[in-house]
């Protein structure tokens, strides 16, 4: 008797590892793995089509500029920040006369969810109606911005001591561009317009 007990709970033993693996897959199978919502999964190819910032210093060429400075930039400085959901990025294409040098900036849309439009900061900077008393002060001091007709989306140009920027609107992004070297306000607008519509062809 005391054997047959002993055969008995040693088989009992070897039964229940095989016991447990054959009920596994069934458990399985009664609480598969949770598949992804059509939400979750339609937010990767957003997130993988979402587009690089644009480098401004891709923006021109040494030709191009030396069709408008008579020398071509000898070195670039390439700098990037971001505020406020945007993107910027500023190039500076050092000539060999270095009072010659010209800058360039692209304001656009960051990379990333909490990305802002910048036609928003655009309409603030040029189109806002909310203006403190300090701020209509500097106005006085400072000349307004002239409307540039036929470039981009929106243009304007402001005038500074020395020469001026030019800012261009077009689609979701915008441009600033300051010409260095001789010449009045009226010579560096129209080199600064030049090359404003050779770069609003790469944006």
């Amino acid at each position: 008797m005391r054997t047959f007990l002993t055969t008995l709970a040693f088989c009992l033993v070897l039964a229940l590892p095989s016991c447990s693996k054959s009920k596994s897959p069934t458990l399985a199978e009664t609480q598969p793995e949770k598949s992804p919502s059509p939400k979750q999964s339609s937010a990767t190819p957003n997130a993988a089509s979402s587009k690089a910032p644009i480098d401004a210093c891709s923006l021109l060429t040494g030709q191009e500029i030396e069709a408008v400075q008579g020398a071509a930039p000898k070195d670039t400085k390439p700098s990037t920040h971001s505020r406020q959901g945007l993107t910027v990025s500023q190039c500076y294409f050092l000539l060999p006369v270095a009072a010659d040098s010209i800058v360039v900036t692209l304001t656009q849309r960051a990379d990333s969810f909490e990305a802002s439009d910048p036609k928003q900061s655009w309409e603030e900077i040029f189109h806002s109606e909310h203006e403190t008393e300090k701020e209509r002060g500097e106005e006085k001091e400072a000349a307004k911005p002239d409307s540039i007709a036929g470039l981009g989306d929106e243009a304007f140009w402001s005038a500074q001591r020395f020469g001026g920027v030019l800012y261009v609107l077009k689609g979701s992004s915008y441009i600033s561009i300051s010409v260095g070297g001789a010449g009045d306000q009226a010579s560096k607008l129209q080199k600064s317009k030049s090359l404003a519509e050779t770069i609003l062809k790469r944006l």
